[in-house]
């Protein structure tokens, strides 16, 4: 129990929080964080995958269903999915693939939770037998057409099966702009596009050991805004990506970047005539990434 002394007694024109009544204090209580709040990350992998991996939310395909059914019963209302690609080869082929297993997931989430928020990794790291995020040409360099036509297929095929949002990983400029217009030619206009805003760290490693996509060059540093600048470079590149038509951002990792997440969130934008935000929008809301 606190006791007021006379010197911390409040003046008549103030107000003591710690005398004000429970109505007061509710009354202006901000909106608490609850578990309806949270996306969990799911990452299916090969129904032969060994069991208790040290990620949470990664299960092999067929134990999509009860993994998702229990999120649900705790209150969970979205995941964000990621697949272990397979038939992996130079041009992503398994991406694309009628029923892979992103697709399955993505289904089985959705005939068990229809109401589950579904967001989908849309990158090509998952399904080259290079591991990177894009695909290259006969010289080895970045065949930027083709890796736009992959992520515009990839999304389209997504949402054909159900999905709420996409969330492009490779941070190639022009590409949100890509996925938006094949969403939007297919038909998909009401399905939201979140990039992500990434900052090159090492604590991707357990991720992408797991999920087999340790690129060939050893690193993503060129996809991957530089630590040292991402207070500011975050900020420049969600600007872009608004203006290619996102809906939502993801940063990440955010438990090590909350100061960074917290400038961007704070740095407000009016919508233009030529961006592709929502109607009257003037603020883009910062999702919680994922490591």
């Amino acid at each position: 129990m606190t006791i007021l002394t006379e010197r911390e007694a409040p003046t008549s024109d103030g107000i003591n929080p710690s005398r004000a009544r429970h109505a007061v204090r509710a009354l202006y209580t901000r909106p608490a964080l609850t578990v309806a709040d949270l996306s969990a990350p799911l990452l299916a992998l090969p129904d032969d995958a060994p069991k208790g991996s040290p990620l949470p939310g990664a299960v092999p395909l067929a134990d999509v269903p009860a993994t998702v059914a229990r999120w649900a019963e705790l209150g969970v209302h979205g995941v964000k999915a990621f697949a272990y690609g397979h038939d992996r080869d130079g041009r992503a082929s398994g991406a694309l693939a009628p029923g892979n297993r992103m697709v399955s997931a993505i289904a089985a989430v959705k005939s068990t939770v229809p109401d589950m928020a579904v967001t989908t990794e849309v990158c090509g790291c998952s399904w080259t037998d290079h591991g990177e995020c894009v695909l290259r040409d006969d010289d080895g360099g970045i065949d930027l057409d083709a890796t736009f036509r992959l992520m515009g297929a990839m999304a389209v095929q997504h949402a054909d099966v159900g999905t709420d949002v996409v969330s492009p990983t490779a941070m190639l400029d022009g590409s949100i702009r890509a996925v938006r217009a094949a969403l939007d030619d297919a038909g998909h206009r009401d399905v939201g596009v979140n990039p992500n805003l990434a900052i090159h760290t090492g604590l991707y490693g357990p991720f992408k050991t797991l999920m087999n996509t340790n690129p060939r060059s050893g690193h993503r540093r060129g996809f991957q805004l530089e630590p040292g600048r991402a207070d500011k470079d975050t900020i420049v590149q969600a600007h872009r990506w608004i203006d290619e038509g996102a809906d939502s951002l993801t940063l990440q990792p955010v438990m090590t970047a909350v100061d960074v997440l917290v400038r961007t969130r704070g740095s407000g934008w009016a919508s233009t005539p030529d961006s592709r935000t929502r109607p009257g929008s003037h603020w883009v809301p910062m999702s919680p990434g994922t490591a």
